[in-house]
């Protein structure tokens, strides 16, 4: 018996070491200094694809997208129609969720997503710890509108994730997503990861999410 508790110990301690080697160490860029001087010198982009998504939150609960989804399939015929049937027919979250994962059809994100909101809180959790280790564009971009939409409180769950995010255009735009939803506490973080994204990738302008956030920070806060 008391080796089998030994080799728990072991185990419990290698996962712990394992999950603190998955997590980045980030450096401390200062306080935040949400001056006009700031802004001046770093105004955003207004063509970057996390001002895009930006302005999709922003005017979510108009159904801008549902109606957008419509006017272009009546030009584009059948485009995306199959996929659609399966989405509609679709009753298990998790399958729902893989569906995220095979970059489906954008004419279909907005019925992928009503149908994932309709699994509230299961849906969004399981979201945020797909996030940690995504790697594609179209599935950070489909669950930060999902995680936004719901209006459920999940913000520190978030940023207990942030440091684990490997992906910088996740990184990015869950950086945006703390601008509109975190607390205060996710000010510093989210300054970090600006300074810290626009050092390493200054020609992706994946800075452009947390720096979005930074401008929604100083309205808010």
């Amino acid at each position: 018996m008391f080796g089998y508790k030994q080799v728990i110990r072991k185990l419990l301690r290698s996962v712990l070491r394992g999950e603190r080697k998955s997590q980045r160490i980030m450096k401390h860029y200062g306080p935040p200094r949400l001056s006009e001087d700031f802004f001046d010198k770093n105004p955003f982009k207004e063509l970057s694809a996390a001002r895009m998504l930006y302005s999709f939150l922003l005017y979510s609960e108009l159904g801008l997208d549902q109606l957008a989804s419509k006017l272009v399939r009546m030009a584009v015929g059948k485009r995306g129609k199959e996929e659609m049937k399966r989405i509609n027919k679709e009753t298990k979250l998790e399958n729902l969720i893989k569906m995220m994962e095979q970059k489906p059809d954008p004419l279909n994100h907005w019925l992928l997503k009503k149908k994932i909101l309709r699994f509230r809180e299961s849906a969004v959790s399981k979201v945020i710890e797909r996030l940690r280790d995504n790697r594609d564009d179209t599935f950070v971009e489909v669950a930060i509108q999902i995680i936004y939409e719901s209006k459920i409180d999940c913000s520190y769950q978030i940023l207990g994730i942030l440091d684990s995010i490997k992906d910088p255009y996740t990184l990015s735009l869950v950086c945006l997503l703390l601008g509109l939803i975190g607390p205060k506490e996710a000010l510093q973080p989210v300054w970090n990861y600006y300074h810290f994204l626009k050092d390493k990738y200054f020609q992706k302008h994946y800075e452009q999410g947390p720096l979005l956030a930074l401008y929604e920070f100083k309205e808010r806060l």
